[in-house]
């Protein structure tokens, strides 16, 4: 039996997920920022401010995707690396629960689309 627990891996795996995680994190910040650095009076939703938004939803999903499957490989890699015939895999659900306010990023840039999409027929109207 393979238990999934971090303080029996190797450290380099452990690690390695980490930097991985943090380096998807970290892209997703910076999308972030070019989102707020896009952000205009007279163009609070525009496109480019959507897509970056947009951009910084999915990297931040794929984070927290990473940080619940990635171990859980691991763990299935090393016990059938070990011979193990069977695996024990705890997830922990708080992180299957970050993922619901990452959904909501999803909808709120949904949200910031059909803004922009009012927004661009008040204009064309004037």
């Amino acid at each position: 039996v393979a238990t999934w627990s971090p303080d029996r891996w190797q450290r380099a795996w452990a690690g390695g997920i980490a930097v991985l995680v943090a380096l998807v994190t970290a892209a997703a910040l910076a999308e972030l920022a070019r989102m707020l650095r896009r952000v205009q009076p007279q163009a609070l939703f525009s496109s480019a401010v959507t897509k970056h938004f947009r951009r910084f939803a999915c990297l931040l999903m794929i984070a927290a995707v990473l940080r619940v499957l990635l171990p859980a490989a691991v763990s299935l890699w090393l016990a059938w690396a070990s011979g193990a015939h069977a695996v024990r895999l705890n997830l922990d659900g708080g992180d299957l629960l970050s993922l619901l306010p990452i959904a909501v990023f999803f909808f709120v840039a949904r949200l910031f689309d059909e803004a922009a999409r009012i927004e661009d027929d008040q204009r064309s109207i004037v």
